[in-house]
């Protein structure tokens, strides 16, 4: 128990850190003319702005980019409900991408590289018995990099629509809080006038929150699965 207390501890400051980090972004480093430019470019494509951004996130997330800063520049750029459509759309997009490569290209090379990881080789053989809750699982942790899952996955005998299908499911809710803080912060600054109201606030809070438990808990479910795989 004590343990559990302790990971949510450090979950919740690593969440704060980066929500924190965000805001003093907007404060400082970046300014309303720079905000305005980048919007101006994007929206100069016109009806293929969002198709646009969404095909540079494929690429540049294939090739080990981090997922979540084009989520919050996503966030920044489009209206929620766009900016979620293309997170989800663009993150399964790479997730595919990255899947096929694995499975096709480089499944000697990858096999190689999970067996000297730590648990590797017991979380590949879950995979097989319980697929559905790993995926969800490994989607639900932010800090294991998302293209170290793709090429995980895909030397796997997992089939492709599973994988797709919780992949979707799985790195929603972390991709929807990125996208929320990008556009609240977007709209903080290109709407100075009208500060954001305290509800805002309370929905990113929460979204913190209820982020760090569900890491908490996937953590405690698959290393349970490990321990039970184990025996």
């Amino acid at each position: 128990m004590k343990r559990a207390h302790k990971s949510l501890l450090k979950v919740c400051v690593i969440f704060a850190s980066i929500a924190t980090l965000a805001i003093v972004c907007w404060k400082f480093l970046i300014t309303e003319e720079q905000l305005r430019d980048g919007l101006s470019y994007i929206n100069s494509f016109g009806r293929w702005s969002v198709v646009v951004y969404a095909m540079l996130y494929v690429t540049l997330v294939s090739l080990s980019f981090p997922s979540s800063l084009f989520n919050i520049t996503a966030g920044v750029l489009f209206s929620f409900t766009e900016a979620i459509i293309v997170a989800s759309v663009s993150g399964l997009g790479a997730a595919s991408i990255t899947f096929f490569i694995s499975r096709f290209l480089l499944h000697d090379y990858v096999c190689d590289k999970v067996k000297r990881v730590k648990n590797g080789n017991e979380t590949l053989k879950l995979v097989q018995t319980d697929s559905a809750k790993v995926i969800l699982l490994l989607r639900l942790n932010p800090f294991i990099p998302a293209v170290v899952k793709n090429y995980g996955l895909g030397v796997t005998d997992l089939r492709y629509m599973k994988y797709a299908v919780f992949t979707l499911i799985g790195q929603f809710p972390i991709a929807a809080l990125y996208v929320y803080l990008g556009w609240m912060g977007g709209r903080a600054m290109l709407d100075q006038d009208n500060e954001l109201s305290t509800v805002h606030w309370v929905v990113l809070g929460l979204g913190l929150i209820v982020s760090a438990f569900t890491l908490v808990a996937s953590r405690y479910f698959f290393n349970k699965k490990l321990q039970e795989q184990g025996e």
